[in-house]
């Protein structure tokens, strides 16, 4: 619980040295006037969120968590997802959080809308087995623009690189200003639909390391995010030399008969932490 809550804590209102560090090097070579300005406004908004425990971005997102959970492991006093659920929504009150959940999706069939309540922030959880005893969590708040650009296309297994390619690129592209570029691209391959989609959100949020990569989807990772950027749709869609940040690829194992591509984007703030416990 108390690990969970100082998360929340963190992220609400910090970037990671990542973050930071890879929006300097967009600053450095920037040449667009209006870019400059944009991304030095980012990082101010960074610093002074930081500073006076602001959140990053009026959007404070949905909760994503990815729990790794070992077989030796024994969850005490509830369920892991109640345990959870119980911290994120105690931050939420503590560190007075938008509240952006809409208790029914088809806001039509309320009448009039129904207003969600406060403290009422689901956490949408992904279980995953490890061995051991302990428990890793990966925690994002992903805000609602980004997440709207995000997509899954089921092509053909005869698709070539250059099509997928192509694909993801345009996914990007096509967003323009939408969700807040310069944006994390994450991208699934592989698995089936559902699947698909989880590994896109989990190579945004908890990416393998270049060293455990193969040098094929490495490359592809470089290309794509160079395409993206040479595209020149820039910070906010209004131009310049980075559109993209960083671009992770995971992929699975799938039927001969499909081969599905996710996407998955999250804004410049790209809130996420890992904590082991």
């Amino acid at each position: 619980y108390k690990a969970v809550f100082e998360a929340i804590g963190q992220i609400y209102c910090q970037s990671t040295p990542e973050t930071k560090s890879l929006l300097n090097q967009a600053l450095a070579i920037e040449e667009d006037d209006v870019a400059k300005d944009m991304l030095q406004a980012m990082l101010l908004n960074e610093e002074l969120a930081a500073k006076k425990q602001l959140p990053i971005c009026q959007d404070t997102g949905i909760v994503i968590v990815f729990a790794d959970i070992g077989t030796e492991t024994k969850i005490e006093n509830g369920t892991l997802y109640s345990i959870v659920s119980k911290a994120v929504n105690d931050a939420w009150g503590k560190y007075y959080l938008r509240d952006s959940i809409a208790e029914e999706p088809l806001r039509y069939f309320s009448n009039p809308p129904k207003k969600s309540k406060y403290y009422s922030q689901p956490v949408i959880l992904h279980l995953s087995e490890i061995l051991g005893n302990k428990l890793e969590l990966h925690i994002s708040l992903k805000g609602g623009g980004a997440e709207n650009c995000s997509t899954l296309k089921m092509f053909n297994p005869t698709a070539t690189l250059t099509e997928i390619e192509d694909f993801i690129i345009d996914t990007v592209v096509s967003a323009g200003g939408k969700p807040c570029p310069p944006v994390f691209v994450g991208i699934g391959i592989g698995g089936d639909f559902e699947q698909c989609t989880i590994l896109a959100k989990r190579a945004l949020m908890i990416p393998l390391p270049d060293s455990e990569k193969k040098p094929e989807y490495l490359q592809m990772e470089k290309r794509i995010l160079n395409k993206i950027n040479q595209k020149g749709k820039g910070v906010q869609g209004f131009g310049g030399k980075t559109t993209a940040l960083k671009v992770n690829i995971l992929s699975q194992p799938c039927h001969i008969a499909s081969l599905p591509v996710a996407v998955n984007i999250d804004c410049h703030a790209h809130r996420c932490i890992s904590i082991s416990i």
